[in-house]
């Protein structure tokens, strides 16, 4: 990242919106982290496990879409395509639940979430980059460090409340809400809180950064490919993205085996297995965060990937009610999502953060074969295989992220 000038104020301001706009995103977490919730809701409906994984697969598709942006939003809309994104997810999430509570058959539903599920990732990703891409220009490096400790420390708290209030809802349920509004109970709540994102979002406060001239779109394109490919650690970094996302990949499939390993319904498990995801992730936010502090960003993002392995090698190897422990450990291991980008950004000159970003996201869609892979495994193998190919896949992303450069140090704020 290049110098820009940050004051001390700037860096603390931008850290606490950071964080804000992520309490209200972990409020949310039961139906915008795409996965437990929905294979819950489509086994109800009576989908297959590789019907159940789609929505999850539909996401990570939908993730091409902030290569487009970075390439069309100038840099003084940076701000507001956060706040727009935002605005477009509370939208969808507001059609699936009227889809819930009206009269519709079972196909319809299904379809309509994973719609949802592809345009989501088209809104959630562009939310992710250009939020990553204002906090980069709000902050310097350590106060990046400092907000990401604090926001993944503290925010998941946030998850862990709305993923029981989810659980006490889905099982042993509300007397006055029987199937499917409870599960519509789940996304009313999660409307208004990613509203409040767009709402808080629209007060960060970003360095100047100076608008470069539009070149044609293929000529962007090829010229930020190339660029990319030349830098040896992003190209490695893409890579590692793509085998991390692989295993998180696997989560709708491991939610489906609490059925063979438990016995139950896993809509009964579904706000614990939440729980369990976000409780270890406030802790792992602890313990990324003071890596990060300490050591930097990329021993931080490789920690993520072995606790990802570490989650899919526990769902394999231990049985009983112990098991659901893998969903604590994998919750953990999903702050590589935030670690990883976070490397990539300081890795990028800061003019080139959106569109270095964008590429690294494409990484998503390009895993997208992975959760139905996975569900494939599972309907042809059994569940053991897809544990083993998330095991495999987090030792693949720890291997090249040992290979990476660190980023250069940023000096200390002025003012």
């Amino acid at each position: 990242m290049e110098p820009h000038q940050i004051t001390p104020a700037m860096d603390r301001r931008n850290g606490w919106i950071f964080l804000g706009c992520y309490v209200l995103i972990f409020l949310a977490a039961p139906v915008l982290y795409i996965g437990v919730v929905q294979a819950a809701l489509f086994h109800k409906l009576g989908a297959s496990a590789t019907v159940a994984s789609l929505p999850l697969t539909a996401y990570q598709f939908g993730q091409f879409a902030p290569l487009v942006f970075s390439w069309l939003v100038p840099h003084r809309f940076e701000r507001a395509t956060v706040v727009a994104a935002n605005a477009i997810t509370a939208l969808l999430l507001l059609l699936v639940l009227l889809c819930l509570i009206l009269p519709a058959p079972a196909w319809l539903r299904i379809s309509l979430i994973i719609a949802q599920g592809l345009l989501q990732g088209l809104s959630g990703s562009t939310s992710q980059v250009f939020m990553i891409q204002c906090l980069g220009r709000g902050t310097t490096l350590e106060g990046r460090a400092r907000a990401l400790q604090k926001t993944y420390s503290l925010g998941p708290v946030a998850a862990v409340a709305s993923s029981l209030a989810a659980q006490t809802i889905l099982n042993p349920g509300l007397p006055a809400l029987s199937f499917p509004y409870d599960f519509a109970l789940i996304y009313a709540i999660a409307v208004p809180c990613i509203a409040g994102v767009a709402l808080l979002a629209s007060r960060f406060e970003l360095a100047p950064l100076a608008d470069e001239p539009r070149r044609p779109f293929w000529s962007f394109l090829w010229t930020g490919a190339k660029d990319y490919a030349a830098n040896r650690s992003l190209a490695l970094l893409w890579i590692a993205y793509l085998s991390w996302y692989c295993t998180i990949g696997g989560m709708p499939n491991f939610s489906l085996y609490t059925k063979e390993v438990l016995g139950e319904d896993p809509k009964n498990f579904s706000g614990v297995i939440m729980a369990l995801r976000f409780g270890c992730k406030a802790l792992g936010g602890v313990l990324l965060g003071a890596i990060a502090v300490r050591a930097g960003l990329r021993p931080a993002a490789m920690t993520a990937a072995a606790l990802a392995g570490a989650g899919a090698l526990w769902a394999w190897l231990i049985p009983g009610y112990p098991y659901l422990f893998a969903f604590g450990i994998l919750g953990a291991g999903e702050l590589g999502g935030i670690y990883i980008p976070n490397l990539a950004l300081s890795l990028s000159a800061i003019a080139a953060g959106p569109r270095n970003l964008a590429i690294l996201t494409l990484a998503t869609p390009a895993s997208s074969f992975s959760p139905a892979a996975h569900g494939q495994l599972t309907d042809s193998y059994g569940f053991p295989a897809s544990f083993a190919f998330g095991a495999l896949t987090a030792g693949l992303a720890l291997l090249l992220m040992a290979f990476l450069r660190a980023p250069r140090p940023e000096p200390a704020p002025r003012g």
